[in-house]
């Protein structure tokens, strides 16, 4: 018999465009699991895959600098009715029986637990998990309803129903419910869950991908990084992130320090707007836009990276558990982050990280500015940033913790 662990996420291979994180961290628990139990296996809507395979999901997914522009007939069509479209298009891309339900394939296989990522119409995690008599586990990054609602998403009359007919009952199968943070285990907890059952799991990396030996010296030799500050952001250009503040805050930093190099991984429904934002304020040549890389090739600039930023538009509503964040620990940096969330109960500000007020140019400015000044500072956090990924970086940790509880033999 194969020890072995199931995880579903209930979307296709091809989904996701511009939100990985989704592929990522489901990755990121299976690869945790392959360590732990010898294999595991990720589930979706098309096919059974390794963690290693779809990390670098979704698929057709090239390196590329894209910023989609919506169609014209589109703005004649009031929002709430593309919603509506959207969430029937979804219910419906469900299948009836999925791959892993097909071909015995879970015959001869000793499942140790089913893990499922929570989207608004659940997978076959909770059916499968009843059959082989194995805990069942959710992991919420966010409830779909409430997030859209945040996001100024409105599903009238028909959104509290999801919330609490479809989102309240399928978390309600589980054993376990895995929360990234502490305002999403609060809402889980509003929406009748017994809290006794709901646990705090923020993001942690793959210790194979981003760890402190991780080194590329060619990004260097192709940008001229060679005597530069380089300053570097990841991810989505997405409204919340307020990526228009970061680069207000490095021209004033640019102002100071004229060899100061900012760095953008990624793209995303904003891009076009940065980008006329850095000509507009003549940042041309300090700021480098390298476009959308696979998330297997983003360790590799960050490890070019002198400071590290992460970034929020407000600290109003922020839920998340940044995991770019995490990522520039493992490899041993110095960040900026903004004081929002649980950031500030999970990080010390000038112990592990530095913070800045969301939103605030030039408080933002003053802490970048403060790094290139104060070396020993800078050295602290990068010394503690490693402390961090070798006592509790790894999704292993978080693992090795989920199955201690539900009595897991490893």
């Amino acid at each position: 018999m194969e020890n072995t662990a199931l995880f579903i996420v209930p979307r296709g291979s091809d989904e996701w465009k511009g939100n990985e994180a989704g592929w990522i961290t489901a990755s990121g628990w299976a690869g945790a699991a392959g360590e732990i139990f010898g294999t595991s296996y990720v589930a979706t809507t098309d096919g059974i895959f390794s963690p290693k395979e779809s990390i670098e999901f979704p698929k057709g997914n090239k390196d590329a600098t894209t910023s989609k522009k919506p169609k014209k007939i589109r703005k004649f069509i009031p929002e709430f009715l593309i919603t509506a479209y959207k969430d029937f298009k979804l219910k419906n891309s469900k299948p009836r029986v999925w791959p892993v339900e097909e071909n015995k394939f879970l015959k001869n296989k000793n499942v140790k637990f089913v893990w499922e990522r929570h989207d608004l119409f659940p997978g076959p995690g909770h059916k499968i998990a009843e059959k082989l008599n194995v805990p069942f586990i959710i992991s919420v990054e966010a409830l779909a309803v409430w997030e859209a609602k945040k996001w100024g998403v409105k599903r009238p009359l028909w959104g509290n129903w999801l919330e609490k007919n479809i989102e309240a009952k399928s978390l309600e199968n589980a054993d376990l419910i895995c929360c990234v943070s502490q305002e999403i285990k609060y809402k889980v907890i509003s929406m009748g869950i017994n809290e006794d059952k709901v646990l705090v799991t923020p993001n942690r990396v793959d210790s194979l991908l981003f760890n402190p030996e991780v080194k590329n010296s060619r990004i260097s030799e192709k940008y001229n990084l060679k005597g530069k500050i380089v300053f570097g952001w990841t991810g989505s250009f997405r409204n919340f992130h307020g990526l228009d503040s970061v680069v207000k805050a490095f021209k004033l930093v640019k102002d100071k320090t004229p060899n100061a190099i900012l760095i953008l991984v990624g793209d995303g429904q904003e891009f076009d707007k940065i980008k006329h934002l850095v000509t507009e304020l003549n940042l041309e040549e300090n700021v480098i836009f390298v476009g959308r890389k696979k998330f297997v090739k983003v360790p590799d600039y960050v490890s070019n990276f002198d400071i590290c930023l992460v970034s929020a538009k407000s600290a109003e509503g922020f839920h998340y558990s940044p995991l770019k964040l995490r990522e520039y620990l493992a490899l041993g940096k110095a960040v900026i982050v903004p004081n929002a969330g649980d950031l500030s109960s999970n990080f010390g500000d000038g112990k592990d990280v530095l913070m800045y007020k969301p939103g605030e140019v030039n408080d933002l400015a003053n802490k970048m500015l403060l790094l290139i000044s104060n070396e020993l500072l800078k050295q602290t956090l990068e010394h503690n940033a490693l402390h961090w990924f070798h006592a509790e970086g790894s999704w292993v940790h978080e693992l090795n913790r989920v199955c201690e509880i539900l009595g897991i033999e490893k």
